[in-house]
């Protein structure tokens, strides 16, 4: 009985552990992203490609950080203008990486760190590689995007 007992209370604590890692992140789906755009919400879109990914297809008024992996100090410093930017603003951050997994929750858990409140943040659902609308996406590396 005792035992039973103790493996309820560790899953409890274990599924409470997990939601509350789980709930701080927060993701905007493409349709939704797309009315923000077309609203012409302000936004402060943190772009976390590596550079020659961003110069393949980017959302215009994207900052290039190139932070991607966003593992080290070094990229982790490369988010500090978008820390500024939204100290000045107050603007919602949607981080872009290439997918919207790892690297863009790391980017997530940095820029919360940082002091940016985690409801100003949210990641873009599927990243730029998912993004449905390709002709809305800039190529400065030439060619089609």
């Amino acid at each position: 009985m005792k035992r039973w007992i103790a493996v309820i209370v560790m899953g409890i604590v274990l599924w409470g552990a997990a939601s509350v890692g789980a709930a701080g992140l927060r993701y905007v789906d493409a349709g939704q992203f797309k009315q923000w755009l077309s609203e012409k919400r302000p936004l402060i879109l943190a772009d976390i490609q590596k550079l020659n990914d961003y110069r393949k297809h980017h959302f215009y008024g994207a900052i290039s950080t190139t932070a991607y992996p966003v593992k080290s100090d070094a990229d982790r410093a490369k988010l500090a203008a978008v820390v500024e930017m939204f100290r000045k603003t107050g603007n919602m951050i949607v981080i872009i990486g290439p997918r919207g997994k790892a690297s863009a929750r790391r980017a997530f858990v940095y820029l919360a760190g940082q002091g940016v409140p985690p409801d100003k943040i949210v990641i873009l659902s599927g990243g730029i590689h998912d993004w449905p609308d390709r002709e809305m996406l800039l190529d400065i590396a030439g060619g089609c995007a």
